[in-house]
C-alpha cells in the first residue's frame, strides 16, 4: 500500500506563514490599508498615521476633535475593522 504525502501548495503554504507568523503581520497590513475604507475621507484626511502592532492598532491623527469623537465610536470601528480583514486581529485601538 502507497502512503499519499502530497498535499496541495496551498496547505503547505499556510502551515508555513502560521508557524513563522507571516500569516498575523499580513492581516495587520491589511486592516492598516483597510482604515480609510473604514472610516471615510474625512476622517482619512485627519490621520496622519496608522500602524497594527500586536493586535493594537495605533491612528495618529491631526485633530483632538476627530480623536475625541473616534473615542466614542472606537467599538464600531474596531467590529467594521475587523470585519473588513475577515479576521478578528485587531483587539484594540489607540488614537493618539
Amino acid at each position: 500500500m502507497k502512503l499519499d504525502t502530497s498535499r496541495r501548495l496551498g496547505d503547505i503554504m499556510t502551515d508555513v506563514m502560521r508557524d513563522d507568523g507571516t500569516a498575523k503581520m499580513l492581516l495587520e497590513k491589511k486592516a492598516e490599508s483597510l482604515w480609510g475604507s473604514v472610516v471615510g475621507p474625512t476622517v482619512l484626511r485627519a490621520t496622519s498615521s496608522v500602524r497594527v502592532h500586536d493586535g493594537v492598532m495605533f491612528v495618529g491623527l491631526n485633530s483632538s476633535v476627530v480623536r475625541n469623537e473616534l473615542i466614542h465610536l472606537k467599538g464600531i470601528i474596531l467590529n467594521a475593522i475587523n470585519k473588513a480583514v475577515g479576521q478578528d486581529s485587531v483587539k484594540d485601538i489607540v488614537f493618539r
